[in-house]
């Protein structure tokens, strides 16, 4: 009888972790592909003239950060990159580096910026007509992105965050 209910647990147990292993996962859409398919193809301007005077007077720099995390990459003046589709595309200098940094914002979510300081560039690749928000530090709207956007003027200072969708 003992040995009976040790089978009957082990095949409840088992039967359970194949459930939560098959029915769990991301409740997001799928990860974005890096194949540019669709994408933007955008390339880096100059570097702002901010950032000459900022290592000038030897101020220490502090990189561009965003939550949630979200991937990103290092792109030189100059150098292409792609805003693939179904992605809001934030670009701002990261002076640590002396490169811009480009935010790839792909899940719906309210983002927090730090450090995003000075002038960029974004571009709104996102699908089904989704308008990003952007957001001052007090929360009331500083303005929108519409669906197809792509803007190289942007003053990220006053931007404390952006919704995506």
């Amino acid at each position: 009888m003992r040995v009976k209910r040790s089978i009957l647990g082990l095949v409840g147990v088992l039967a359970w972790m194949l459930t939560a292993v098959f029915t769990t996962g991301s409740a997001q859409a799928a990860e974005p592909s890096d194949n540019g398919a669709g994408g933007n193809v955008r390339i880096a301007p100059s570097a702002p003239d901010s950032a000459q005077s900022v290592s000038a007077q030897g101020v220490a720099a502090v990189s561009p950060t965003i939550s949630p995390a979200t991937r990103f990459i290092h792109v030189a003046t100059g150098e292409p990159y792609t805003c693939d589709s179904g992605n809001f595309c934030g670009e701002v200098w990261d002076p640590v580096v002396s490169k811009w940094k480009v935010f790839f914002l792909y899940y719906c979510n309210r983002y927090a910026l730090a450090n995003w300081n000075g002038m960029g560039d974004y571009t709104n690749a996102q699908t089904g007509g989704a308008a990003a928000t952007f957001y001052r530090q007090n929360g009331s709207v500083l303005g929108t992105a519409p669906a197809g956007t792509v803007e190289v003027a942007q003053d990220w200072t006053p931007v404390w965050y952006i919704r995506n969708c």
